[in-house]
């Protein structure tokens, strides 16, 4: 009866045989497991307990009355229930697996590692365990281990989609974004009405910069099921890229159709009108979202940022210091916070936001080089070169921090250096202008390839082949019949 789902009739036929033999462990574990999937797991719990009663020595059990505490988010005791499975029987491979997702819930990562490692060296073909240890490692960003574990998965239960699914994610985060089209296409081959799949195979599309493919497959997402916002959110970005704002903002009104109150989908339409630089546009849409979310910090800080560009340092000083409140470890904030308090001329409180900022994020060019600017002001001109130099190496054409560390080359009476910085500067600053002038024009109009063609040519000229790549994808995307051309030519400078 259990084994073909009549568990009813199965709870039934155990009670009743129970009469006559209460200490029967055969009987009373399917009694539970029969309660269990009738829908009785605290009762099933209960009987799994009179059992161990009788006979303490069950691993088995105990596994049992885990996976009914795991399933009911009773993690702490499941775990304890794992354990003492453990005791009884250290050979057994799912219960260390099972342990292993308990901690994982309960965000315990090391242990979880540990524990699905055992497994799998219990039994080096569990591609459960190999699966378990892919995630955790997805979930932690360490991509390399998420990749290794997920291919051994793959390999040991090929059928398996989630695994499949997994890797694909795996090798995107990686920047493996061919890899993971690859893994994404084998999954919706038997899968494919899956709608997840087909917008993270458009995002592989779009690591890769083939726009139709991963505008289509977006698009086949949501036609799927409209409900989820994220997709709404990569459609938008995809339009974005190509600087088609009218299409990337009608993108995030068609979400609004069906939930106006999601915070991301202002806070997208927010960074669209900031891009255009039409800051009181962006300004109502991220004091919008922060109305819909007050404990969000993302909306108080873009409100700040945008109140920084307008020049109302008191309304960006209280915006940010909201954002602060919720989360004080973001770089972001601190760096802004920074920036204003040099507006303001607080030198030594700025420098104490950006120092801040450059700990949580040292790898961030612009933090850098505000963070030289403050010991700048503050006649520490050693530190602030260092600085310059750091975000310099990060980000080599931002004329800015040139400007500045050819000021802080000349003041330490490094001639040579400050000049051949300057005249780096210079033509870096001409660049900068030119470039900005053609993106204002392509985002009046975006398919206007002559333009395109201007602005990956002056990418070239500062022997930026990759973004000029970019602006040739797009260029294809628009339907330039010479693009292909252009991009094949690229990729063997690139080589």
């Amino acid at each position: 009866m259990l084994e073909n789902k009549q568990y009813h009739q199965a709870v039934k036929f155990f009670s009743e045989f129970l009469i006559n033999n209460p200490k029967n462990l055969e009987a009373l574990n399917g009694l539970a497991e029969g309660q269990h999937r009738s829908g009785d797991p605290m009762t099933a719990i209960l009987t799994y307990q009179k059992s161990l009663s009788h006979q303490p020595d069950q691993p088995e059990a105990w596994i049992s009355i885990g996976n009914i505490q795991y399933y009911n988010n009773l993690f702490p005791e499941a775990t304890l229930s794992y354990q003492k499975s453990v005791e009884l029987d250290p050979t057994n491979s799912k219960v260390y697996n099972n342990l292993g997702s308990v901690l994982k819930e309960q965000k315990r990562f090391d242990q979880a590692i540990s524990n699905f490692k055992k497994a799998y060296n219990l039994d080096p073909k569990y591609a459960l365990a190999c699966r378990n240890l892919g995630d955790i490692f997805l979930r932690q960003g360490q991509k390399t281990e998420a990749v290794f574990w997920l291919k051994n998965a793959v390999n040991l239960d090929p059928e398996n989609m989630r695994g499949q699914y997994w890797l694909g994610k795996a090798f995107y985060q990686s920047g493996e974004f061919e890899n993971a089209k690859n893994q994404y296409i084998r999954v919706l081959s038997k899968r494919p009405g899956l709608h997840s799949v087909h917008h993270d195979l458009g995002l592989a599309y779009f690591g890769m910069r083939h726009y139709s493919e991963a505008i289509d497959h977006v698009q086949q997402a949501i036609r799927a099921n409209h409900s989820i916002y994220i997709y709404y959110l990569s459609l938008s970005r995809l339009f974005s890229s190509l600087h088609d704002e009218t299409t990337a903002l009608a993108v995030l009104d068609s979400a609004h159709q069906y939930d106006r109150s999601i915070p991301e989908i202002w806070i997208a339409k927010g960074d669209i009108h900031k891009s255009g630089e039409r800051f009181e546009d962006a300004l109502k849409a991220y004091q919008i979202s922060s109305s819909y979310d007050s404990k969000n910090w993302k909306g108080y800080y873009k409100q700040g940022v945008v109140q920084y560009y307008l020049g109302r340092l008191n309304e960006a000083l209280s915006s940010l210091e909201l954002a602060h409140e919720i989360d004080s470890t973001q770089s972001e904030i601190n760096h802004f916070l920074g920036l204003v308090h040099l507006k303001q001329e607080k030198v030594q409180m700025a420098n104490y936001y950006l120092v801040k900022a450059s700990m949580a994020d040292g790898s961030n060019a612009n933090i850098l080089f505000h963070l030289g600017q403050s010991y700048s002001y503050l006649n520490k001109t050693q530190k602030a070169k260092l600085n310059f130099e750091r975000s310099l190496e990060i980000d080599p054409n931002n004329s800015e921090a040139l400007y500045a560390l050819g000021q802080a080359y000349r003041t330490l009476g490094e001639k040579e250096a400050s000049q051949v910085t300057l005249e780096k500067f210079k033509q870096i600053s001409d660049f900068e202008k030119s470039k900005k002038t053609l993106q204002k024009q392509i985002s009046n109009r975006p398919k206007d390839l002559k333009i395109k063609k201007e602005l990956a040519a002056l990418f070239e000229s500062i022997g930026d082949f990759k973004s000029a790549a970019d602006v040739w994808q797009q260029a294809a995307y628009f339907g330039d019949q010479n693009a292909q051309l252009e991009l094949k030519r690229l990729k063997s400078e690139l080589k």
